[in-house]
């Protein structure tokens, strides 16, 4: 996560350019993460297997890019408790889903306060490459300040296991939503059926 977020900071324009649509700005975000294991696959491997293993890896990263930008984590989290999951399984899901927002945002204020220090993210790869270590060390460590003022906060609103919370506000769950689950989970048993077989 906090590779795609150094990827959206650094990357001019990603998801606020006009003329991109919002389709395009997923697929780009997941080419650009996926880039860096398509190099060190190609030096640990022939060309036939970094495809493979490289389609894997940019469909999974694709895959969670495309989740974070179609899904709210608060319907999320408020779908799961109403489905009996625990708050803070519900709040964890919710809670890396929009991880990647947040570190996008407190990485352009690092890359603003380094652009103050005269640090220069802007220009070809190189220059940017030398700007990453400038930026990932203080984003990294704000990131883990956050992980204790979360756990602080968890605690005070009482989210510990073996309490079952009810929703506020629920999200409807239409029959046609509970059909395409089903038929998802089916076609994901049967491929993995024939994957085995």
């Amino acid at each position: 996560m906090l590779a795609l977020a150094l990827v959206l900071t650094l990357t001019p324009g990603a998801g606020s350019s006009p003329g991109w649509r919002p389709g395009l700005v997923v697929l780009r975000t997941a080419l650009l993460t996926a880039a860096p294991f398509w190099v060190f696959l190609l030096v640990l491997h022939d060309v036939t297997t970094t495809v493979a293993i490289g389609l894997r890896i940019t469909t999974m990263v694709a895959s969670f890019v495309w989740l974070v930008a179609a899904l709210e984590p608060a319907r999320l989290v408020e779908a799961m408790v109403a489905a009996g999951w625990s708050a803070s399984l519900a709040y964890l899901f919710g809670a890396t889903l929009s991880a990647v927002p947040v570190l996008k945002a407190r990485a352009q204020r690092i890359v603003e306060a380094q652009r103050a220090r005269g640090l220069s993210a802007r220009g070809g790869i190189a220059a940017r490459l030398r700007a990453l270590r400038a930026l990932a060390l203080p984003l990294v460590l704000s990131a883990l300040h956050e992980v204790d003022e979360r756990a602080l906060a968890l605690e005070t609103r009482g989210l510990v296991p073996g309490i079952r919370r009810t929703p506020l506000a629920p999200p409807p769950d239409t029959p046609v939503e509970r059909a395409a689950r089903w038929a998802l989970l089916l076609a994901c048993l049967f491929a993995l059926f024939r994957r085995v077989m």
